[in-house]
Formats: structure tokens, sequence, C-alpha cells
């Protein structure tokens, strides 16, 4: 494995646990016993990754690596065993949310140009990855996905994923291949990553639809 994939690597494994934070934490009002908090931060987790790899007939990295599910196991322990310190952090899930949004929105984006997908298809399959399990997460608890809200969610993986698909395309002078990668990578990651927390901390959100029915008086 060379550096440049090290590097994604490693901050597939990092989301991989910030997702499993959130996803945890999203739970922990339902009051689940262990297995059932395991449960919800491996959907979380695995489950946008698993998505991707199924479009794409790939092996999911998760069912021949064994760290992914030490790294989905660590953040439910802690949780587990000290919920009240996270219960009065709650706030903390955000941005679990979205550095494990941006970690795998970067992933995915960097896969889709490995191999050769138009624009769209490298958006679509990095915002699949970076908000399918956290949707699959809501509807088991039924609680609101996020991405049906008028929160910014699309917008910022979509851009990051632009990033890295012009990074791509024209690359730098300079560099070689597995530093353009990586330098695409991480651009993506810190956009979308950055974008979310600035939605985050200033409440920025998409103007909803306006629709008022008309219904006639009685």
């Amino acid at each position: 494995m060379g550096n440049g994939e090290f590097i994604i690597y490693a901050f597939d494994l990092i989301g991989t646990a910030a997702f499993a934070f959130s996803g945890a934490l999203r739970a922990i009002d339902r009051h689940p016993d262990f297995i059932g908090m395991l449960l919800l931060a491996g959907v979380t987790a695995i489950g946008g990754g698993m998505i991707r790899d199924a479009i794409l007939g790939r092996e999911a990295a998760v069912l021949s690596d064994p760290l992914y599910f030490w790294m989905i196991l660590a953040p439910v322990i802690l949780i587990y065993f000290f919920p009240s310190s996270f219960w009065k952090r709650a706030g903390l899930f955000n941005y679990f949310d979205a550095f494990g949004f941006g970690a795998f929105a970067g992933v995915a984006a960097n896969i889709g140009v490995q191999l050769e997908m138009n624009l769209f298809a490298i958006m679509l399959l990095a915002f699949l990855t970076g908000c399918g399990g956290g949707v699959v997460r809501d509807v088991i608890l039924n609680k609101p996905a996020q991405p049906l809200s008028d929160e910014l969610y699309a917008i910022p993986v979509f851009f990051g994923a632009l990033a890295l698909y012009l990074l791509n395309i024209f690359p730098l002078p300079g560099l070689d291949p597995e530093q353009i990668r990586v330098l695409g990578f991480l651009a993506a990651f810190l956009i979308t990553t950055g974008w979310r927390l600035a939605a985050i901390s200033w409440n920025l959100r998409l103007p909803r639809v306006d629709y008022h029915e008309n219904r006639p008086s009685s």
C-alpha cells in the first residue's frame, strides 16, 4: 500500500469511527441495549459504503478487513458504558456526522474518478456513500432523515466531489498521480466537512417550498 492509499484508507477508518459515534449518539435516547446500539452504529458506519460497493459490484472492505469492526466497536463501548457523559454533549452528533460524511464522500468520489466515471455519477456515488448509512439509521429510529431536511447536506458533497474531479482532470504541474489522488481526496474532504460544519454552526439552510393549500371555506 502506497502512502497515498494509506492516507485515504486511514481517513476511511476514522470516518467509520465517526459515523459509528454519530449512530450510537443518535440512538441513545431510545435506551438501546448493547447489541441494539452496536447494530445501529454499524448500519450508520458501513451502510453507505456497502450500498456503494453493491452498486459497483465490489467486495465490501468491511467483510475482509477486521479493523472496520473495531472502529465501530470502540465508540459503542464508550457510549454504552458512559452514556451520561455523551448525552450531555449530544450536539457532538452533528460534528461526528459531518466528519464521517466528508471522509466517506471523499473516498467514494476518489473511487469514481479512478473508475473514470462522469461527474454526475461521481457526485451521486459520493452522496449515496456519505448519507446512505445515516438514512437507514434514521428510518430504523423513525427520525427525520437529515438529507431530506432543509439543512445544507447535499450541496457540500457535490462541491467537494467537483473539486476532486477538477483536480484529477486538470492536475497541477509537478505532481505525480498518487499526489494528485491524495490532493483531490483532501480537497473533497475539507470542502464537504468544512461546509457541513459551517452549516451546523451558523444554521445555514436552503429555502423551503412555500406552498399553502387553498381549501374551500365551509
